[in-house]
């Protein structure tokens, strides 16, 4: 087995390192591009419109770039190819369809580093901070190597401790066994914005530039600026080792919003375990000056975290099997125009297809998204969703949508209300989409091919992961274990590259970006939906002996719910109190009535449009005994049977009211999941009596845990040199700012960081009169004491915008209220 782990070009050579039969190699290699030019002859190259092109081999990396450069503004003379020339070389070593790696054989380095607190937080860019601990996970040999300022009393046998007399020994110890041990991969929490930098720029600062390159093994070493929701930061590339950043990685892959990106609190909600609390300490440097023993298990604990998370999310290994799925280096992962560019050379290469030239667009106009219906509020009994199985995907095999099937001129007259009407006449020649596109049936175009290929290919590894889990519970082995974790990261690689097929598609930067194609998908999307729609409604106002009933609560992007309280009370009339038999009934009704008249109802779709095939798969999700909408994307679902899970108990799904957001207090969250489900399953009284346990059991909370989760933006925007913030300041800003504010005036930034633009905060209302004017304060962490305002928080506040005026949207839709009301006969009796 040889697979690469880095690949990345210096000059006219290629720096390659990687493993061939469990051996670790790294060559330098002089590589010669080749590049597509147009010809008159006959040639088996092709561009992607049919025209003739022929390979020209250049003796060199340089000689190819200046031969782009000397023909860059030469009409009628484009010059096709993958200038990304790494990408060539890595596509002509493994030309193989799966490229098989060994992910035990990756070294990875999961890092942390402490740093002192002299004059405050470390600044990266100056490294003006000495580093007093650096602790090493080494995936290789399982051991955490520690190197360290003072003496620790080490207890753990798999943890190396170094004691250092000063810094410049210790950096200097770091850097000698980080070349004895070259990693493949760097991870940690936040390891790419704060850890390596900082390990970067102290080395610079106190061994001297040439130290830094050794933290390369080809001893090139470069520093870049990024900026990240305007805020400057820096990273470092170190050719030949590639960081996997796990902040990075668990805010690409979770695909959740979270009200705070800390190690502290990620890890809480994935693990159930934290950091290693030191507030017995007033300030970080108290902690370390104070009790050394601890800091440095908090040191060690910190990567032990990154490293348990790794071990249940296996994030890093998805990473390796996307990166050698697409052929790309373990970095573009992140990149979806990078991923999907490199997808697509690799299978027009095979067909022997040379690739555009990468020309600049500029996204001139928006284009329509999603259709989501507007539902009636209120409470509905049996309700049913449908789900159209990856869509988008599908819609680019159902229409052939393709960079080279694309037709230069447009329907003259197709909307999505005319083909949903069958207003418009389509003559068969083409597939038409919503927006008048048009797309050639005569050849299949790449895109579809490919999307089939990907979809077909995860519906292999998903069934080989399953075949392996049967037989593992049989026959428990090694290799099975390994076969399901393989099976199961091809299968998911291949379910995110999909979805984020048309996020590139989407996207100007990508080398096949049009626009047509983009708006095509999203308005025959949502033509697939809203037809689904009338015909549903159009089947259950006849089998009901109804006129124009609106059955169809709701539909968002892909799905639709239905009402079907109506048809249980009509044919089941007295059996409807049997929960379990009416979801039988349901699900026997689904497969054997409304799937298949589904399927017809698309098929009819298909034929109108002259589609290329018929691809719109809809399937029964949830059977629930109840549901609550409130407004669009705002729903409460009862369910007791998911896809053909039956559950014992009813399960709730509830999507985009308040426990469903991040920006609400876990505390609350929490509480609103527990209203909901006495409003599911119990009486307004006993709501009403839980409403006043909440407002009572508020007060008495940790004033962190009732605040607002918030993202900090614009904290430059809205500051004021004088009054502190500008009129209209959104209120989490505000409290920012006046945070920041007096954090400087009580002179305590050694022991409480400022709020940095972009970050992840809390916010909370104060009661006025208070020492610091203001009704709002933000912070994370604790509250400086010196504010002296812990005494002020306004919790009857909090408690009504989290808890109470999110609950108060749903009990209006339902007739139902959040207090005891006296009527007449009440008052009497």
């Amino acid at each position: 087995m040889k697979f690469y782990t880095s690949v990345e070009q210096a000059g006219n050579r290629l720096l390659v390192r990687g493993y061939e039969n469990g051996n670790r190699y790294s060559v330098r290699v002089p590589f010669n591009p080749t590049l597509y030019l147009p010809t008159k002859n006959y040639s088996e190259w092709r561009t992607l419109e049919g025209n003739c092109v022929e390979p020209h081999k250049f003796g060199s990396i340089s000689e190819a770039r200046e031969f782009v450069k000397q023909y860059k503004e030469v009409d009628d003379f484009e010059i096709h190819g993958n200038s990304r020339f790494l990408y060539q070389y890595i596509a002509e070593q493994h030309p193989e369809e799966e490229l098989k790696f060994d992910s035990t054989k990756i070294r990875v380095f999961t890092i942390d580093i402490e740093t002192a607190a002299e004059n405050g937080f470390p600044d990266i860019e100056s490294a003006d901070q000495e580093i007093l601990a650096i602790s090493i996970k080494d995936s290789f040999s399982g051991r955490i190597i520690v190197f360290g300022a003072r003496a620790f009393n080490n207890k753990d046998p798999m943890v190396d401790y170094m004691h250092f007399r000063s810094e410049e020994s210790m950096l200097g110890a770091f850097l000698e066994y980080w070349q004895e041990n070259y990693p493949d991969v760097i991870t940690g929490w936040n390891v790419q914005l704060f850890d390596m930098p900082y390990i970067h720029n102290r080395i610079n600062r106190v061994l001297g530039d040439k130290y830094v390159k050794l933290l390369s093994p080809w001893k090139l070493v470069s520093q870049r600026e990024i900026y990240i929701k305007g805020r400057k930061q820096f990273a470092i590339d170190t050719l030949g080792i590639s960081c996997l950043d796990y902040l990075e990685l668990y805010k690409k892959f979770t695909y959740t919003n979270q009200e705070s990106y800390r190690l502290d609190h990620i890890c809480n909600v994935e693990l159930g375990e934290k950091k290693l609390d030191h507030s017995e300490f007033d300030t970080f440097k108290e902690f370390y000056e104070n009790d050394w023993q601890k800091f440095i298990e908090y040191n060690i604990h910190d990567v032990r975290l990154v490293d348990k998370l790794d071990d249940k999310m296996k994030l890093i290994e998805l990473a390796y099997t996307m990166a050698y799925d697409a052929k790309v280096n373990y970095e573009d992962v992140f990149s979806q125009v990078r991923m999907w560019d490199n997808y697509i050379y690799c299978e027009l290469l095979k067909r022997k297809i040379a690739i555009p030239p990468k020309k600049e667009a500029t996204k001139t106009e928006k284009y329509a998204g999603a259709y989501v219906k507007e539902p009636i509020p209120g409470f509905y009994d049996w309700v049913v969703s449908f789900d159209l199985n990856s869509l988008y995907p599908h819609l680019i095999m159902q229409y052939n949508i393709s960079p080279e099937t694309l037709q230069d001129t447009r329907h003259p007259s197709v909307t999505v209300d005319k083909i949903l009407d069958k207003q418009v006449e389509i003559d068969g020649e083409f597939a038409v989409c919503a927006n008048g596109a048009q797309y050639s049936k005569d050849k299949h175009g790449f895109l579809p091919q490919m999307m089939k290929k990907m979809y077909d290919s995860r519906v292999i590894f998903k069934k080989k992961m399953i075949a392996a889990k049967k037989e593992y519970e049989k026959t428990p082995t090694v290799e099975l274990m390994k076969e399901i974790a393989r099976c199961n990261n091809i299968q998911m690689a291949k379910k995110i590259s999909l979805n984020s097929a048309y996020g590139a598609i989407g996207n100007e930067h990508f080398r096949y970006y049009r626009l047509a194609n983009a708006e095509a998908i999203t308005l025959s999307g949502q033509v697939s939906i809203r037809w689904i729609e009338n015909r549903m409604n159009g089947y259950l106002n006849k089998l009901l002996s109804t006129e124009e009933v609106d059955y169809v609560i709701a539909s968002d992007t892909d799905s639709i719910y239905l009402n079907l309280g109506p048809l249980v009370d009509k044919f089941f009339g007295a059996k409807s109190g049997d929960k379990a038999a009416i979801v039988a009934i349901l699900d026997k009704i689904c497969q054997e009535k409304l799937e298949p008249f589904i399927e017809s109802s698309y098929q009819e779709l298909a034929d109108y449009v002259s589609a290329y095939d018929q691809k719109m798969s809809m399937k029964r999700e949830n059977i629930a005994d109840r549901g609550i909408w409130t407004a669009k994307k705002r729903y409460i679902l009862n369910v007791w049977d998911s896809e053909g899970v039956r559950y014992k108990e009813p399960k709730m799904k509830i999507m985009g009211l308040e426990t469903a957001r991040s920006s609400t207090p876990a505390y609350f969250r929490d509480k609103l999941y527990a209203a909901f489900k006495i409003i599911i399953g119990k009486t307004n009284d006993e709501l009403i009596d839980f409403i006043n346990d909440v407002r009572t059991e508020t007060r008495n909370r940790h004033y962190s845990d009732v605040a607002f989760p918030r993202g900090c933006n614009n904290l430059a925007k809205y500051r004021h040199p004088t009054e502190i913030y500008q009129k209209g300041t959104p209120i989490a800003v505000r409290g920012a700012l006046l945070y920041n504010h007096y954090v400087k005036k009580y002179k305590v930034e050694n022991k409480h960081p400022l709020i940095q633009e972009g970050e992840k905060i809390k916010f909370m209302y104060l009661k006025t009169p208070n020492p610091l004017h203001e009704n709002v304060i933000s912070f994370f962490g604790d509250l400086p004491k010196e504010f002296g305002i812990e005494k002020y928080v306004d919790y009857q506040t909090q408690f009504e915008k989290s808890f109470l005026e999110p609950l108060k949207n749903v009990l209006q839709c339902i007739g139902w209220t959040h207090e005891k009301t006296i009527t007449i006969s009440s008052f009497f009796s």
